[in-house]
């Protein structure tokens, strides 16, 4: 199901901490992922649909060119 960055990023910030790994075994469109380039933590999204897979790719590319 979707899930609004504010939500998955209160969620991340009560479970983890920074340098944690994270594991979405149903990564869909990598909120989750976008999340944790946000805040530090580190990543693995599972997903069987390659468009999805560009999607979360170029989200988290373009957080990542956003904070250097």
């Amino acid at each position: 199901t979707q899930k609004p960055l504010d939500l998955l990023t209160r969620v991340l910030l009560s479970a983890t901490n920074e340098n944690d790994l994270v594991l979405d075994p149903f990564n869909g469109s990598g909120t989750t992922g976008v999340a944790c380039a946000l805040y530090k933590r580190k990543y693995i999204g599972i997903e069987l649909e390659k468009d999805y897979i560009k999607l979360t790719k170029k989200r988290i590319n373009d957080i990542e060119n956003q904070l250097d």
